[in-house]
């Protein structure tokens, strides 16, 4: 007597199962995978460059956006707009988010800018928002350095708050975070950053906050 092979019942369901489970993690991964890759161009395209920046104390600045040798992602930068940067023959750009000891500017405090200039035809400093654009309307703020009185010894004192304060006075935010941005015009040390140090530069300090 010839005994029949054994067979396993509800194999095809179950095979079926498997399936729709594979289906579903495949879509899964590559669901992330379109997430991670736009996100990740996000930030490489965002506000900044990610490349060649050349940190001066709290002070940023991206030499390549102005030069023949910027890379891709800066042509892309430039693309989006509005951003018209100074070619190195022109001057340098300094950005700064935080003050000397790293915390984020913010409209809750006031802070001292106070120290050196290097050589330049000129120069100006403006708030701007996170991405590095002026502020429009009432809460626009600059100076130049046709604006301000320095000491004795050439150095600037500029308060930067949202209060009036006296002497050179450069209005910030009531609130929220904010940055800075300062421009030398047709400076000798444009194409030379490497020769520069934080002591170059005026440094921020943060005076105090309101509680």
């Amino acid at each position: 007597m010839a005994l029949a092979p054994l067979t396993l019942q509800g194999r095809g369901p179950v095979r079926a199962a498997e399936g729709g489970l594979k289906t579903r993690s495949l879509a899964l991964i590559i669901l992330l995978a379109l997430i991670a890759g736009i996100g990740s161009t996000a930030v490489m395209l965002g506000e900044r460059p990610p490349l060649g920046a050349y940190r001066l104390g709290p002070w940023q600045t991206f030499p390549r956006i102005g030069s023949s040798e910027v890379d891709p992602y800066g042509r892309a930068l430039l693309a989006r707009g509005p951003h018209l940067p100074l070619a190195v023959g022109e001057g340098i750009r300094l950005n700064a988010r935080t003050d000397d000891a790293g915390e984020p500017l913010t409209g809750a405090c006031s802070y001292r800018i106070v120290g050196n200039t290097i050589p330049s035809r000129g120069w100006t400093l403006a708030v701007v928002d996170l991405s590095d654009r002026a502020l429009t309307g009432p809460n626009a703020a600059a100076l130049s350095d046709a604006d301000l009185v320095t000491s004795e010894s050439g150095e600037l004192l500029i308060t930067v708050s949202a209060r009036v304060a006296a002497g050179n006075w450069l209005k910030a935010p009531r609130a929220g975070r904010f940055g800075l941005v300062l421009r030398f015009y047709d400076t000798p040390l444009a194409a030379s950053l490497g020769q520069l140090s934080p002591g170059f530069l005026p440094r921020i300090e943060r005076i105090s906050c309101a509680n």
